[in-house]
């Protein structure tokens, strides 16, 4: 029997600050503190709940600048992920503070988020093209929101219109000028 030792090929790795290591979980601690406080200070205090205009905001900002999703970590998955917590950031706003302008003005942030992204798609669309799948969960969402403003389960307005018409366009749009990639990318997603 030859004794061969195997010796890794690797480099090895140097460790790293305590903060680069660990810098996830600092940043969660902080935010987690952050939301405590202040829900506890809005409790003790009274009043309007302003704590969770803070929390809410805390979440966007997470959501923007410090999460990263384990798959799929590219340009239209981060702005729709960031599209989505804004816009329900905005609800939460309108909620709280009872103004009554969330159905005229998240319907143009949506609209406006969809439209940047379906550019960035169908521009670059062969670097882009197994990003669909961010893409086509904000089309649904806009399609599924002017039917229930149309059944009447809210006010139809001009942006809400246009989110519909956007929404179905970019359907049409990625149908007609890439229908096999599309449809390739759908049943890779969705296992068919």
């Amino acid at each position: 029997m030859n004794n061969t030792q195997i010796h890794p090929i690797y480099p090895k790795r140097k460790p790293g600050s305590f903060f680069k290591r660990n810098r996830q979980d600092l940043l969660r601690s902080a935010f987690l503190t952050a939301a405590y406080t202040c829900l506890i200070v809005n409790l003790l205090t009274g009043g309007m709940p302003w704590s969770l205009i803070a929390i809410g905001g805390l979440c966007v900002v997470w959501v923007a600048f410090v999460y990263r999703p384990m798959v799929e970590h590219t340009l239209i998955k981060k702005l729709s992920d960031v599209s989505i917590a804004v816009c329900l950031y905005l609800f939460l706003l309108d909620a709280i503070l009872q103004q009554g302008w969330s159905n005229f003005v998240v319907p143009i942030v949506f609209f406006s988020d969809l439209l940047l992204i379906g550019f960035i798609y169908l521009v670059f669309f062969k670097k882009q093209k197994r990003n669909f799948m961010p893409l086509f969960e904000l089309i649904l969402g806009g399609l599924v929101s002017i039917l229930l403003s149309l059944i009447g389960m809210y006010g139809t307005n001009w942006p809400q219109i246009v989110v519909g018409s956007v929404s179905l366009g970019l359907l049409i749009l990625s149908a007609l000028l890439f229908p096999k990639d599309v449809l390739r990318e759908l049943q890779k997603k969705m296992h068919m």
